[in-house]
């Protein structure tokens, strides 16, 4: 349980840290990822979607910790997973091109949240 608690925890850290850069410092953030900050209902919209899907799952590693269920950070697993294979598809269908960090680090967290909830669900 304790290194389920590590995992969970250094997650959610990182997680909290990338949503407050993004309210705070949404250009820098937006820059990061190759993207400029968009202008109008595009901005609001870049900086609520980015800085909601941080914060949620963030939220979800920390619930894990204060609950010890896997459920939780299960679900953080599962969207950066989902975000991991989007990334995918637009670029096939649409020709957008990958940012491989982004990916790559998207497939960590998944494998952080999925190897913590293991760990919540069978220790």
């Amino acid at each position: 349980m304790k290194l389920a608690n590590i995992l969970s925890g250094i997650l959610g850290l990182v997680l909290t840290i990338i949503a407050i850069r993004w309210i705070l410092l949404p250009e820098e953030s937006a820059n990061s990822l190759g993207m400029i900050l968009l202008e109008g209902s595009g901005r609001n919209t870049q900086i609520r979607d980015f800085t909601s899907i941080f914060a949620s799952t963030a939220i979800f590693c920390f619930l894990s910790i204060a609950t010890k269920q896997f459920q939780w950070i299960f679900s953080s697993g599962i969207i950066f997973s989902i975000i991991a294979i989007i990334s995918i598809v637009a670029s096939q269908l649409h020709d957008a091109p990958i940012t491989y960090s982004s990916l790559i680090a998207e497939i960590i967290f998944a494998i952080l949240a999925f190897t913590s909830a293991f760990l919540y669900k069978y220790r």
